[in-house]
């Protein structure tokens, strides 16, 4: 029932379990794969940052020199839930084990690969600013790992032009492929996240405040990447991606909020909010500029639906007892999140 994923997307999407992944700062140090550093130079090179076709090149040679990834396909997985199968099977992804981040590291660049080709050829429709996040995510998720106790320094983002005009598919290849670059930020977020708990946790403030950087980056690709995803004018929706959002097409449970890469983020969040109180306190910006940009992702995914079904319309995939506007689901899904972190330090004016 899938059968135009290819058309639209280089399928299957290889990903690690989120759960497979490193945890903490000395973690992620140890499972560095050796080929990284130079991956990480390859990307940052200043000659390739000068415009898109440098910087889609240099992406590629980096994924080419990382070569293919050892790994076997996760079967009988029973951490998984059947909402998730079906997500991962409506957008062709593919669950692997083996190293599992030389697995992430394979599938961010692969993912960077599936918007660069897109805005060299296409455009985008995203603004100058959400663009540069899109982007300096990915960067910061190539690179962060090479030494995780530093936050890599911003690098130079090529300008990318508007959109040209509609061509068939064209709706559809940003949703399929906005939906793969989310899932590589949910997990980078994720191992950010539990870093920044864990060196809360051993009193290692500057690792802490690192990975909470590392965290409001993501986060604010996040935002971008639904932007990108959504980046269709309402004849594309309804002619190219609704269809595929609906039953015979959607798989039955399928539902973006059960995704394991969304969920395991949550269950990260819920578990942070003692580390970013006790980072508050030293370095209270980072939990403000943590704040701003998840509820800022929150707004981007309200916007981008609300273009699509209007605000007060249910889910597609809504049963028959649910009623609730899609739009609302996402703002009390983003007031229990932005709920689970401390509030944001005023500033003393006394001092």
């Amino acid at each position: 029932m899938t059968d135009y994923l290819p058309d639209v997307a280089t399928v299957p999407f290889p990903m690690p379990r989120p759960e497979d992944l490193p945890g903490d700062v000395p973690a992620l140090a140890a499972a560095a794969p050796s080929a990284l550093a130079g991956l990480a130079g390859t990307v940052a090179d200043p000659a390739h940052r000068t415009g898109l076709a440098g910087m889609l090149a240099a992406v590629r040679t980096a994924r080419a020199d990382l070569g293919p990834v050892p790994s076997t396909l996760v079967v009988d997985d029973p951490g998984e839930s059947r909402p998730n199968r079906h997500n991962d099977l409506a957008f062709g992804i593919e669950r692997r084990h083996g190293d599992p981040l030389t697995l992430f590291v394979a599938a961010a660049l692969n993912a960077h690969l599936g918007i660069l080709e897109i805005a060299e050829e296409r455009g985008t429709g995203l603004d100058e600013s959400a663009w540069h996040d899109l982007v300096a995510g990915f960067d910061t998720l190539v690179r962060w790992p090479t030494d995780p106790t530093r936050l890599p320094a911003p690098l130079p983002v090529p300008g990318c032009p508007s959109s040209g005009e509609p061509e068939p598919l064209d709706g559809l290849r940003r949703w399929v492929r906005g939906h793969h670059v989310f899932m590589v930020l949910a997990q980078g977020g994720t191992v950010a996240v539990n870093s920044l708990t864990a060196a809360a946790e051993a009193g290692d403030e500057e690792a802490a405040a690192t990975a909470a950087e590392v965290a409001s980056r993501v986060m604010r690709a996040c935002r971008a990447a639904l932007q990108f995803a959504g980046d269709a004018n309402p004849d594309q929706y309804r002619s190219e991606i609704r269809p595929t959002l609906m039953p015979p097409v959607a798989p039955p449970q399928m539902s973006g909020l059960r995704w394991r890469d969304h969920e395991a983020l949550v269950a990260a969040l819920t578990a942070s909010g003692e580390a970013w109180s006790w980072l508050a306190e030293r370095r209270p910006d980072a939990l403000t500029d943590f704040r701003t940009a998840l509820d800022a992702t929150y707004e981007s995914h309200k916007g981008v639906c609300g273009n699509f079904v209007g605000s007060q319309s249910p889910s597609l995939l809504a049963t028959s007892r649910s009623h609730r506007p899609a739009v609302g689901v996402i703002e009390q899904f983003r007031r229990l999140r932005v709920g689970t972190l401390p509030a944001a330090p005023h500033p003393d004016h006394h001092t």
